[in-house]
């Protein structure tokens, strides 16, 4: 780096003599180890296609020098340019650049694209976004989240690994103790930043997407965290730009969960041809955005496949797509006007516990990650069904409830929920949205609710594609609670919703209208993975259970994510996982959100321990953070940092 630093690479090249166009990977997941059997299969199978592919472990992490203090820093993007440069200069690069990434990799190729180094031809970004505030980890959808303050005890224990001596050498155990030291707590920032303000529009890529001069390929999923994005970028990027959305949870489409998978690596080497090799490929000729319409499913916590077609849009926004109005009255959605009615709700508190996860990963396996049946979330809701359909609905877009409402506190929420309810009652997600209501005029400058002042607010849904069936019906689910995907507001707060001026704003495909061409898919090829040995199997527990004694409502996901040996270098890496998320289903101060990490890494004599544990509580005017990092060489302790700080509810 300019400053001298290193950072740690890894390349696969092509067999040949001839410089040729590179593919750069740039991740803080530790190239050697953590990441490296999807890096073999992802972005390895590359060089079998004449490009040299470079997977870099960003300042902090792996094998890198540095300390990772944080996400998307311009440090962290200036370290990305200056990479960028370097591949360029090499002799087996013939000087065009192109980034590949999914999650954290994909946001930074869209902050690198909006850098615009001269070598940087094209980027695909996989389940990233645009938005930092409203999808990053901390404030999912705009609400402080119980679930995704996870994200920062994750990283909490990812950034505390050791490095690995034989990359590092003598100097590795002094690395260590820096990062072990100095890397923060992210909740320390994340706390002190609970508005849209500089710290979030630093880096986020919605600030200025004129900035973003070369094509971009962006993907997603309908089980992803982040499904907006890819229409989002279609709609607002003036450059070449193609969308595919399917099925999948936050995964490479060739690996996704739930199917169908598609041959995703061929895709994206046709992709790499027409921009890094001037070769007319014929892609930009088939439909803009590719979305996997999805067929309706009884709702289970894990798919293998879901069933559905692939539809084309040339556009987006497409005319192809309407918006149905529908009319909410008590327990009634309805194409006609209604009159003038007052419903009231106010949830119990352990609404929200059948939600899944935020961002269903599957990144140990199988596992139960999905929406379950939502019918005890109904029945703490206020709900709203059309008649039974006799005709198919065929949603796509981002459904909006446009909601009359006035609250009873100044601090409340409303999460709002799609579903299909099959004939037996069985009620499947379809999407969801949540609004802090004193969001409901923007995200920089919240306001408190007047109690009984009639507002009107929109919670916009996420991006959906689904096909509700003749014989089903149509739920819209409205409530005042959603833990732990959403903290709870401090008091329990009573919402009243009037009918007059309360509708749904649907957005339905013309499925009768002929479809963009669209790409023919082979079958998912996957690259050759890294050999490796399973040393202790994976295996997850996932109970929802009551405490009598503490009269608590208890989710706990217990999970031992198995240990692996690398055979290329002999390291072994194994890890286990505990959150549980508690609640008084009558009390939002209640609330308890604990994350506990253990990781374990050595080879032969060399054997070292992490244990991070984050709790997160609270009272009606402060957030409490308690954290604890500890690490032991051999049997020796060598570290332990407490953190214990509190932070004023800022209109949350």
């Amino acid at each position: 780096m300019p400053d001298g630093s290193r950072l740690g690479a890894r390349l696969w090249l092509p067999d040949s003599e001839k410089p040729c166009p590179a593919i750069l990977e740039y991740l803080p997941y530790r190239k050697d180890d953590y990441s490296a059997k999807r890096d073999s299969n992802t972005i390895a199978h590359f060089a079998k296609h004449q490009y040299a592919c470079v997977r870099v472990d960003m300042r902090g992490s792996g094998s890198s020098d540095g300390v990772l203090y944080d996400e998307y820093t311009d440090q962290e993007i200036d370290d990305g340019v200056a990479v960028i440069e370097w591949i360029a200069a090499q002799p087996w690069c013939n000087g065009k650049v192109a980034t590949m990434g999914i999650s954290w990799g994909g946001i930074t190729g869209l902050q690198l694209a909006q850098r615009a180094p001269s070598a940087l031809k094209t980027i695909i970004v996989l389940g990233a976004t645009d938005q930092r505030y409203y999808d990053d980890a901390g404030y999912y959808l705009g609400c402080m989240v119980g679930q995704t303050l996870g994200w920062a005890a994750i990283m909490f224990g990812y950034s505390t690994r050791p490095p690995d001596p034989e990359l590092v050498g003598q100097n590795w155990k002094t690395l260590w103790l820096e990062r072990l030291e100095n890397t923060p707590h992210y909740l320390e920032r994340w706390f002190e930043h609970q508005h849209n303000d500089d710290y979030w529009l630093n880096n986020s890529v919605d600030t200025d997407y004129e900035a973003i001069k070369i094509p971009v390929y962006a993907v997603s999923g309908h089980a992803d965290c982040w499904p907006n994005t890819v229409p989002r970028l279609l709609q607002n990027l003036q450059v070449p730009v193609r969308g595919l959305q399917g099925a999948w949870c936050h995964r490479y489409p060739h690996l996704g969960i739930p199917g169908p998978t598609v041959d995703f690596l061929a895709d994206a080497i046709r992709w790499f041809d027409q921009w890094l090799k001037d070769d007319e490929t014929g892609i930009m000729e088939e439909a803009q955005y590719q979305v996997f319409l999805q067929d309706s499913v009884k709702p289970q916590t894990y798919y293998d496949e879901r069933p559905g077609r692939w539809v084309g849009l040339n556009s987006w926004p497409s005319d192809q797509i309407d918006t149905e109005i529908f009319h909410l009255s008590p327990g009634a959605l309805s194409k006609e006007s209604v009159s003038d009615q007052s419903m009231g709700i106010c949830s119990p508190q352990t609404t929200g516990q059948l939600s899944g996860e935020y961002m269903p990963w599957f990144s140990f396996g199988p596992a139960e990650e999905l929406p379950g049946d939502q019918q005890q979330e109904d029945a703490g809701s206020l709900v709203f069904d059309t008649g039974t359909m006799t005709q198919p609905l065929e949603i796509l877009g981002n459904a909006v409830a446009a909601l009359k409402l006035s609250s009873d506190q100044p601090q409340a929420l409303v999460a709002a929920r799609l579903c299909d309810v099959w004939p037996d009652g069985s009620s499947t997600l379809i999407t969801r949205g949540i609004l802090n209501l004193s969001q409901r005029n923007g995200k920089s400058k919240p306001e408190p609710m007047n109690p009984g002042e009639k507002v009107e607010v929109e919670v916009e849904l996420n991006h959906s594609a689904y096909v509700v069936p003749a014989g089903h019906r149509l739920r819209l689910a409205i409530s005042t609670s959603y833990w732990p995907m959403a903290w709870p507001s401090p008091t329990n707060s009573r919402v009243t919703i009037y009918s007059g001026s309360s509708v749904l704003n649907l957005p339905v495909i013309h499925s009768n209208e002929e479809s963009a061409p669209l790409t023919e898919f082979g079958k998912s090829e996957i690259g050759e993975p890294e050999v490796t040995t399973v040393l202790r199997p994976v295996s997850q527990n996932r109970e929802i259970r009551h405490d009598a004694e503490q009269n608590l409502n208890l989710l706990e996901i217990v999970a031992d994510n198995g240990k692996t040996r690398f055979e290329e270098t002999g390291m072994e890496m194994g890890s286990k996982s505990l959150y549980r998320f508690s609640i008084d289903e009558s009390d939002p101060l209640s609330a308890i959100a604990e994350y506990d990490w253990k990781w374990e890494y050595g080879r032969a004599d060399w054997q070292t321990r992490t244990h991070t544990y984050t709790r997160i509580t609270c009272d009606r005017t402060h957030f409490y953070l308690y954290a604890v990092s500890t690490a032991w060489e051999g049997n020796n302790r060598i570290f332990q940092k407490q953190w214990e700080r509190k932070f004023k509810r800022d209109h949350f």
